[in-house]
């Protein structure tokens, strides 16, 4: 019954909405599907010939791309293979905002996109347009990857997260989409008791058998269920995504719901993901080819991605902040496309205050982009005391702002926390390029 009801859904319901809409998950879908059954060869050619495509794009249509050729003496012809790529400086984030409008291209009104922000956890935001090629792609990727646990396109399923997973104040079309895919959101930025009793409540009279969302927010969920000795046996598969998935909080998680635990590595600027076949195998989308550069160990360095689907705004080496071990394409690990074997950059963090209530990084790091900050960085520095240190955009920046974002956080960490909010000049980076910006008294990973 799930079969044929997934079936209407993925070949007649959804088509159907994403012609209002403007998407394409479903032909992703059937393209994913067709390709996985390809050799390494066809795979590359594919790429290839998307490759070539996007060059020359980003040639003809924008400032930056056809600068930079011609000041290096290159056509788009010159670029043919991934090895190609090579001949082309890095961009990262920094590059893209100063060149922001040079990188748009001028036939921009030919895509459908949708603008898109990071989150500042490394460095300034960077503003970046995403067309719904990559959208599509992402989307259909999750209805690939998601099957292989049982899942069925259809299925209910938690959306555990804040905003990057699901909309506050969706409009009617995300109101239906979200139907449609039967997705329950619920906000995890802070995980009180009573949030926690409501959303098991929830997951038992709905009958949900999948758990989606930011590792350390269900992780959190997973320690209250364990504690409370909370039957949730009925979940099937729990999905984690956006970071670092512990070994600790993965055990937590198997042993509650006795059950897959499936990982997603991504990152929507790069339009870049990565779900894993089987532990330490995480299979890269077609849509992208994934390098390595500044290698410290073996296969082992920092990540750039090439976006092969999104030309409202091409990125051509993009440097976004990731260290990881990427595999040689090879039939070793059972897939014909880029593999990577661990996440090395990326942390995962959950702040427990006094009150009984628990915070997560990546969900305050979504609620700071929305302001004129260029970094932050939120500490623990007591049981019920917590210091935001921000460095402010000082033509834009505003005590309105700084007064909702106080309001913003005392919702979450509660009205009997201290919360000191300082200015600072700017923030010194890492060792390796990256900050930290949320610091607390972690558990013990045993």
């Amino acid at each position: 019954m799930n079969n044929i009801k997934e079936k209407l859904l993925l070949n007649v319901v959804l088509p159907i909405s994403e012609k209002l809409v403007g998407t394409n998950a479903a032909y992703w879908y059937r393209q994913i599907e067709k390709m996985s059954g390809w050799t390494n060869q066809q795979v590359s050619e594919w790429q290839n010939q998307k490759l070539k495509d996007l060059v020359r794009h980003a040639y003809e249509h924008t400032v930056y791309y056809r600068n930079l050729f011609d000041s290096l003496g290159l056509k788009p012809d010159d670029i043919q293979v991934p090895e190609d790529l090579k001949k082309l400086p890095i961009i990262n984030k920094a590059i893209a905002n100063e060149h922001y409008n040079e990188i748009v291209p001028d036939n921009l009104s030919s895509f459908k996109h949708r603008s898109g922000k990071t989150g500042g956890t490394t460095g300034e935001p960077m503003l970046y347009l995403c067309d719904e090629n990559t959208w599509g792609y992402v989307t259909a990727a999750k209805i690939f990857h998601w099957k292989k646990s049982g899942y069925r396109y259809g299925d209910k399923f938690v959306a555990m997260g804040s905003s990057s997973l699901f909309s506050n104040k969706p409009s009617l079309t995300r109101r239906i989409y979200d139907k449609i895919r039967n997705e329950y959101p619920m906000n995890a930025v802070n995980l009180t008791d009573e949030l926690c009793e409501k959303y098991i409540s929830t997951i038992k009279s709905e009958r949900i058998r999948y758990l989606y969302g930011y590792a350390a927010a269900l992780f959190t969920f997973t320690k209250y269920v364990q504690e409370h000795q909370v039957d949730l046996t009925q979940v099937e598969a729990v999905f984690t995504t956006s970071e670092n998935l512990t070994d600790y909080y993965r055990k937590a998680m198997e042993e509650t719901y006795q059950c897959l635990v499936m990982d997603c590595y991504g990152a929507r600027d790069a339009g870049i993901t990565a779900y894993e076949s089987e532990r330490g195998v995480y299979q890269v989308g077609y849509n992208v080819i994934a390098e390595i550069v500044d290698e410290f160990e073996e296969n082992t360095g920092t990540l750039l991605s090439t976006n092969l689907l999104n030309y409202s705004f091409p990125l051509l080496r993009y440097q976004f902040g990731d260290e990881v071990e990427l595999l040689p394409r090879s039939n070793e690990a059972n897939y014909n496309g880029q593999v990577i074997k661990r996440v090395i950059g990326r942390t995962s963090d959950v702040m427990r205050l006094g009150n009984g209530h628990h915070l997560t990084a990546t969900g305050f790091a979504m609620i700071m982009k929305e302001f004129d900050v260029v970094a932050f960085d939120f500490r623990k520095v007591g049981d019920k005391e917590l210091l935001l240190r921000i460095q402010p955009v000082s033509d834009k920046y505003s005590m309105e702002q700084e007064e909702t974002i106080r309001k913003t956080f005392v919702k979450y960490i509660g009205e009997d926390c201290k919360l000191d909010i300082v200015h600072v000049d700017q923030f010194e980076p890492l060792k390796n390029g990256k900050r930290r910006y949320f610091y607390n008294e972690l558990e013990t990973e045993k």
